[in-house]
């Protein structure tokens, strides 16, 4: 059974809803790794990416129910922010939902996770906290360190507990960053294990399509105060992702998600479908962050 909740995804994500779009589905091809290691990857493709450190507010909904879900309504927001610390990536991301269900309960849950992860993707600090109706009910915090040969997870919660990595996992900014540069290239498809700590194993294998590039998003679907914003007037893609654990027996994802993801980094709306139900998130609003001052 799929989960019912948010696990976070993975890198940045706040993503897109492309239900007039076309894409092939993912869910039904097993995933096979990209062999090339982060590094190689990059030197072996100079496409260059260029991240856009920011602020966004995102509007969270119910988009879709399947006859048979006990969901009824999903409401709330999140707010993500990636920042550029010289060394490193620094994310926050916070989300609030409130669920509603056919037997009438409803349930609030809180999602924080804060990350850092160097820029040449050999480390990697999270910290993942969920609340559900006050109660805490997740807490993973650690350290994750790649070599040559693969990586180690070191946590500190739960305490001394300790997992290895193999040689071709990435970090969720290098997973966007690559996601970014094979759009770039135009290659369509592609599929890595990455490791972000969000959960009780805290990594997949994300399979990822890539549609045609659509140019800027500065459309009429935008919110007024939205257009002309310089942070969206990038080319962007149509890409449908789905993240399966590692020994899964169904050969089905986890979950599936949609997004419309842009040449800086930036996602203006997203869907995520976890099978029965599906929730959507819209772009309300986004500010630039000021680039990191950096010495040395």
């Amino acid at each position: 059974m799929r989960r019912t909740l948010f696990s976070l995804p993975r890198f940045l994500l706040a993503l897109t809803l492309l239900a007039a779009t076309p894409i092939w589905n993912v869910a039904t091809a097993a995933p096979v790794a990209d062999a090339a290691a982060p590094a190689a990857a990059a030197e072996a493709n100079p496409v260059k990416v260029k991240i856009a450190p920011h602020r966004a507010i995102y509007n969270m909904t119910l988009a879709s129910v399947k006859n048979g879900s006990n969901i009824t309504g999903v409401s709330g927001r999140m707010l993500f922010e990636w920042s550029d610390v010289c060394d490193g990536w620094a994310v926050q991301q916070h989300l609030q939902l409130h669920f509603s269900y056919a037997e009438g309960d409803e349930s609030d849950v809180t999602s924080t996770v804060v990350s850092w992860e160097s820029k040449d993707g050999k480390r990697y600090n999270f910290n993942v906290r969920r609340v559900s109706d006050g109660k805490e009910t997740d807490l993973f915090r650690g350290k994750a360190v790649m070599g040559k040969d693969g990586g180690t997870v070191t946590y500190t919660m739960p305490k001394d507990k300790t997992m290895k990595l193999s040689a071709d996992t990435i970090f969720p900014s290098a997973h966007t960053e690559t996601l970014i540069r094979k759009a770039l290239s135009s290659e369509k498809l592609f599929t890595r294990r990455v490791f972000d700590g969000s959960d009780e194993d805290g990594i997949s294998d994300i399979s990822a399509f890539i549609g045609p590039e659509q140019g800027s998003l500065q459309t009429a679907q935008l919110d007024p105060k939205l257009k002309k914003n310089p942070l969206l007037e990038q080319p962007s893609w149509p890409v449908r992702m789905a993240f399966f654990k590692l020994e899964t027996e169904t050969g089905e994802p986890d979950y599936e998600m949609n997004l419309s993801l842009l040449a800086n980094g930036v996602a203006r709306e997203m869907m995520l479908d976890y099978g029965d139900f599906s929730v959507s998130g819209t772009l309300t609003d986004i500010e630039a962050l000021p680039p990191a001052s950096c010495k040395g």
